[in-house]
């Protein structure tokens, strides 16, 4: 039995750091969502009409019960919302980014032949809608409940579907979804979502821009966990909420804040134990994601980039504890190959030397945007002190370092101000009278005990 006598958390400060280097493993991901070898539809067209006749006749219902006229009121327009941004990261979750946009809505009215707003061909033939897959690990990421599909404007449920499986691989089956209908009569779909996890709420229920609908997932015709965004204007028109220069459907962007074209980005940067496992489909993937090393021990980093531009650029760089640079990883990544790639994961093998400084590491990327231009990130790790059985402090602790126990951690110490210290336990962790953490310290108790 674990016992956690006493902990808490003050505030922190530190910095940085290691040694040698191995093999670059770049690693790319380009799939497709909604799509496999026959090219098959997010929706069919059956199912989508059937949805459409159900919509109508709800819609007609609502009007002659009274409905819009008591949740819209005056607010009734006949300008489409401003649309903002469907997805979020659930509560406890915080990566730099968490989807990447993998079609917009097939503008070519020929077949075959594709054409997305932008003049270009990111997206497939008979597509009506947005996808936005989430990454990376998108089968991890439904699995978390990690991303959210969230009302892009106020408005009222028309229909919700739920129910269905949500792990496919292929076109089977229908989807979990919800309907929003908004103040000037159009229509936001939200498809592919994880079954259970749609709102409570029902047809008829008011919703405000920013409320929960679902966790994405890859129910119906899907390949891969992503949302499907539909658009319809008030006289029932499918629309591209893109506005740009071949865009028909509208004369502007429906968007509050509409995206760049080439929305390039960092969603993820980690430290492993070892390169990541990425089973087949409907595989959940294994991130083997590691932040307490030895010396000596193998460490794998990795960047997740959406819409790789090849004249984009990271720079990656390792600071050890006091603020050196270390040359264990000290590169700029520049993809090479294709133009645009949806997602790329590209990851590089190291070992720790074995006498590298203890300590709070950093693992420090500076990505360079042609659409957002200068971004930096950084991602702490420890090289921990050697594992014992038992740990007792008594003097000053004036070094910030983890200190891991199989057994139990005794401190009547004082953490000096900027210092950050981890005491990870396997079975008691105990702060006796004269433990001090001032304001400007931090203090970390776990009880995994040695990594």
């Amino acid at each position: 039995m674990k016992f956690l006598v006493i902990s808490f958390i003050i505030i922190c400060a530190s910095q940085l750091g290691f040694i040698q280097q191995l093999d670059e493993m770049p690693k790319m991901h380009n799939l497709t969502e909604c799509i496999g070898d026959k090219r098959a539809k997010c929706l069919d067209e059956i199912a989508r009409q059937k949805i459409k006749i159900r919509l109508a006749n709800t819609i007609e219902a609502m009007r002659k019960d009274g409905l819009f006229d008591r949740v819209f009121g005056l607010q009734r327009s006949v300008d489409p919302p401003a649309l903002e941004w469907p997805m979020r990261q659930a509560a406890g979750f915080s990566d730099p980014g968490y989807y990447a946009i993998s079609n917009y809505v097939d503008l070519d009215s020929t077949s075959p032949g594709v054409l997305d707003y932008n003049g270009l061909n990111q997206t497939y033939d008979g597509h009506n809608g947005i996808d936005i897959r989430a990454d990376p690990y998108f089968w991890k990421k439904m699995a978390d409940s990690h991303v959210e599909a969230i009302a892009a404007a106020d408005g009222i449920i028309i229909f919700k579907q739920d129910g269905f499986e949500d792990n496919h691989c292929s076109c089977s089956g229908n989807w979990n979804a919800v309907y929003v209908t908004h103040a000037d009569g159009s229509i936001t779909w939200y498809g592919h979502l994880k079954s259970g996890t749609t709102t409570e709420k029902d047809s008829g229920d008011v919703v405000s821009v920013g409320e929960y609908l679902g966790v994405i997932g890859s129910s119906g015709c899907s390949t891969n966990p992503h949302l499907h965004l539909e658009v319809y204007d008030n006289m029932g028109n499918r629309i591209e909420p893109f506005f740009g220069p071949s865009n028909y459907t509208t004369n502007m962007s429906w968007w509050a804040d509409q995206l760049p074209y080439y929305d390039s980005g960092i969603n993820k940067i980690a430290t492993h134990s070892m390169p990541p496992t990425i089973p087949p489909c409907p595989g959940i993937e294994i991130p083997n994601e590691k932040d307490v090393f030895d010396p000596g021990e193998a460490i794998t980093f990795s960047v997740a980039i959406r819409h790789s531009l090849t004249i984009d650029s990271a720079v990656l760089e390792v600071f050890e504890p006091y603020g050196a640079q270390s040359n264990i990883l000290d590169l700029t990544y520049i993809r090479s190959g294709t133009f645009f790639l949806r997602t790329v994961l590209p990851r590089w093998n190291r070992t720790l030397a074995s006498d590298a400084e203890m300590g709070k590491w950093n693992y420090h990327v500076t990505y360079y945007s042609t659409s957002y231009g200068i971004t930096v990130f950084d991602k702490d790790f420890w090289v921990a002190e050697d594992c014992v059985a038992n740990i007792v402090h008594e003097d000053p602790l004036t070094v910030s370092a983890y200190y891991q126990a199989s057994n139990t951690i005794t401190s009547s110490s004082e953490i000096q101000n900027n210092i950050h210290i981890v005491y990870d336990g396997e079975n008691i962790i105990t702060l006796l009278p004269g433990f001090l953490a001032p304001v400007g310290s931090k203090l970390e108790i776990k009880t995994a005990g040695c990594n």
